[in-house]
């Protein structure tokens, strides 16, 4: 409403400039008994002649700046701002008449009513646009009341108004009134100012856009997803905006008494293009969030970032990210990584049953490399020897019958062959210590020890990722030991070396 008025007066000022031309004008001059002339700190002197200048007090709204003065022959003795609405001109005595311009009006001449200035007399003079003192009367007493956007006073006031066209504004509270008024030569100088209840000329609007778009209205950002206004009854704008997309315009009408829902234009996406194959080239699963997508030679989507996820069975499941930029063509494959059950390169564990003429448990620490496996195991004996007779040589003496766990260190090195997804293979060579230990470590044969050369293969199937089941035949080959400790086997029905096989489940890296 604001720029509607504003808007008014600019043409009724047109108009009224090309009717009439302002000036300036001078009322009410006259001499005075003021010292301000005469007194040090106020004096000047004229260089001409020695003596002290006139002083002429300007009462005007001009500043000292805007406002030029020529004495003709005569030449300026001094001038300055001596105060709000208050402009000093110093002039040599005898002066008589001062033509005075700004760069907005006609200029003026100014004659000092038939008399001459006078050495250290001070006059005063009112300075003006060209005018008529008017009344401005509101229709609400007490109103506040401005003219081209000065406060004045309450109403009614009581003013000297330039001629030419006006913004004339009168409120108190919910009234108001605000209008062009225009002052003639002749004519019409009080001016009633019929107020209105501006409360019962607005309306209520709900403006609301989709995907949580900022609304920017008058400017400002005002609101994001919905805004709720009290306007003036009229037309106006709002502008919805979000990043990487095109700012959209919405005009609304505004009803007095009303209250509307307006449904805003969304923001329009910049658009790129994305292009994406994956290899396999059929069977792989695209996901953007909880969307399937079908994959196109050219795919033409919103600029954004896109967090996609590709999936096959049989394949590690991989998720990228996309950043599409506007009118840019984003190409890329997506080569699927098939899961690999027989790992080429990684670490395991492994627990398992021995079966042998001593059963046992392995425990199992290892490693491939490329194929190339490493691997360390301890076999824990489950069960113990029969009872072994030791005698004293010398004495021929029965010491005692005793018995014995056999528990197993090896270490082995092999190369594993895939023959297929899940099932593997891997011969082996390796070294197994097999040791005696007694039920007391001071009793005779704890700690025998009995080395072998050991050829197995290691056959394994992994039903899922990471998680294998194996069973390793074996066959070991005692190394030496032919003495007490081939005794102690014999008698404790343990076996040195021979066949066993391990079954158990392995978890990998």
């Amino acid at each position: 409403m604001k720029l509607i008025k504003i808007s008014l007066l600019a043409l009724a000022l047109l108009g009224s400039l090309s009717s009439m031309a302002q000036k300036l004008e001078t009322s009410n001059f006259k001499a005075t008994n003021e010292m301000l002339a005469q007194l040090p700190g106020t004096e000047m002197i004229d260089e001409n002649n020695g003596k002290r200048a006139a002083l002429i007090k300007f009462y005007t709204p001009f500043p000292n700046e805007m406002l030029g003065f020529d004495l003709g022959l005569f030449q300026i003795v001094g001038r300055k701002q001596a105060g709000p609405g208050e402009v000093w001109l110093y002039v040599p005595e005898r002066t008589q008449k001062i033509t005075i311009t700004h760069p907005k009006y006609e200029p003026t001449l100014f004659w000092l009513e038939g008399m001459e200035a006078e050495s250290g007399k001070t006059y005063t003079v009112n300075l003006n646009v060209e005018g008529r003192d008017v009344t401005l009367i509101a229709s609400a007493n007490d109103a506040e009341i401005t003219v081209d956007g000065e406060p004045l006073g309450k109403s009614p006031v009581n003013m000297h108004m330039p001629l030419g066209s006006h913004l004339v504004r009168a409120k108190l509270g919910s009234l108001l009134f605000e209008d062009i008024v225009t002052l003639q030569r002749e004519g019409e100088t009080t001016f009633n100012l019929p107020m209105e209840d501006e409360d019962l000329k607005y309306g209520d609007v709900n403006i609301e856009v989709p995907n949580g778009a900022e609304i920017w209205f008058q400017d400002v950002r005002q609101g994001v997803g919905q805004l709720h206004k009290h306007l003036h009854a009229g037309s106006y704008v709002v502008t919805t905006k979000l990043p990487d997309h095109e700012d959209q315009t919405t005009v609304f009408e505004v009803e007095a008494g009303k209250t509307k829902t307006i449904n805003a234009n969304p923001p329009i996406p910049h658009i790129g293009y994305l292009s994406l194959a994956t290899e396999p080239a059929f069977g792989v699963t695209v996901m953007h969030g909880d969307s399937i997508w079908d994959l196109l030679p050219t795919m033409q989507l919103p600029v954004a970032t896109y967090d996609l996820t590709f999936s096959k069975r049989g394949y590690y499941t991989q998720q990228h990210k996309f950043r599409l930029e506007q009118g840019e063509t984003l190409v890329d494959t997506i080569r699927m990584e098939k899961i690999q059950y027989v790992k080429k390169t990684t670490g395991y564990a492994a627990v398992g049953f021995v079966a042998s003429g001593k059963p046992g448990v392995a425990f199992t620490l290892g490693g491939y490399y490329q194929n190339i496996n490493l691997e360390v195991s301890y076999n824990l004996g489950l069960s113990r020897s029969k009872n072994v007779e030791w005698f004293d040589r010398e004495l021929n003496f029965l010491q005692g019958e005793y018995n014995y766990r056999l528990d197993e260190m090896a270490v082995r090195a092999g190369y594993q062959l895939r023959f297929a997804e899940r099932f593997g293979l891997t011969p082996q060579v390796g070294f197994l210590s097999q040791r005696l230990i007694a039920q007391n470590k001071n009793l005779p044969g704890n700690g025998f020890t009995q080395n072998c050369l050991t050829i197995d293969a290691r056959f394994s199937y992994h039903p899922i990722p990471h998680v294998g089941f194996f069973v390793t035949p074996e066959y070991a080959i005692p190394l030496g030991n032919k003495g007490d400790i081939k005794d102690v086997y014999k008698q404790g029905g343990l076996t040195r070396g021979g066949f066993r096989a391990t079954i158990g489940v392995s978890v990998s890296l």
